[in-house]
């Protein structure tokens, strides 16, 4: 697996060690032990075996799953439906740089990844019955992670386990983009997830590395909103990561076309 991959897969990865990507599995399955099969319990295991390199990230092909399960096709796909379903795996589709389809991506969800659908809408007027809570600034995003605390003992002398905070916005992400689309997602860890998109797409569309890509997720946002609140429906996150991805790729299509209808 080339470098470049290894880059396109870590944005989905929620994992900070190993132990915590078994304990979440095994909670997982021990709760859902009667809906899962054991074709299904076989193609778990083959994802769960190849999520090492990049923690609870694969990325294999159908035929490879067989082979490595002596499932057929129909039973393989069936299970990672099921998987899915049920929410312990993501599928992403990825493409080659000829336009074809490649191997897809599977990703293992956490437990609680602190993410809730709450919509782009306003939100709804607190109940005056109930005791109001002091108040805070407001929270709009349509996926919103609890407020850190306030940090204490910075400089606790007996030290302190520093966990992987999600809501922390990587650096390497551009400020711009990260205000994009802050107008929808307050949690760093999808504003990451977006920008993994914009890196995929750039790689598979055969950008140059200093070529400005951000016009172009910027328009593919702007729709990406215009079709969530056109539907009026609550969208989970890989749904609005597909219109996002996809809608950058058919503003690609289009400028190709016409770039070559220019000069022919």
């Amino acid at each position: 697996m080339d470098k470049s991959m290894l880059l396109e897969m870590q944005p989905f990865s929620y994992f900070a060690s190993k132990e915590q990507l078994r304990q979440s599995i095994n909670e997982r399955v021990r709760k859902l032990r009667n809906e899962l099969t054991p074709s299904t319990m076989s193609v778990l295991d083959v994802l769960r075996l190849r999520s090492m390199k990049v923690l609870g990230v694969s990325y294999l092909k159908i035929e490879t799953i067989m082979a490595l399960t002596k499932l057929s096709r129909a039973s393989v796909e069936r299970a990672i439906r099921k998987l899915d379903k049920v929410g312990i795996i993501k599928r992403v589709t990825t493409s080659r740089k000829t336009g074809l389809q490649g191997a897809n991506m599977y990703y293992f969800l956490p437990l609680n990844d602190g993410v809730e659908v709450t919509g782009l809408d306003k939100p709804k007027k607190p109940d005056t019955q109930k005791v109001e809570a002091p108040k805070q600034e407001a929270n709009t995003g349509v996926f919103n992670t609890p407020r850190r605390p306030k940090e204490t003992k910075k400089n606790n002398v007996n030290g302190t386990h520093l966990a992987k905070d999600s809501s922390v916005i990587p650096s390497y992400i551009p400020k711009e983009f990260a205000k994009l689309i802050q107008q929808g997602f307050s949690c760093g860890r999808v504003i990451k997830q977006f920008w993994g998109k914009v890196v995929m797409f750039k790689n598979v569309s055969g950008w140059t590395r200093n070529e400005n890509v951000l016009p172009v997720a910027a328009d593919a946002w702007e729709y990406t909103k215009h079709e969530y609140k056109r539907d009026k429906k609550e969208w989970e996150l890989d749904r609005f990561l597909k219109c996002f991805y996809g809608t950058m790729k058919r503003i690609e299509e289009k400028r190709v076309e016409e770039y070559a209808a220019i000069w022919t």
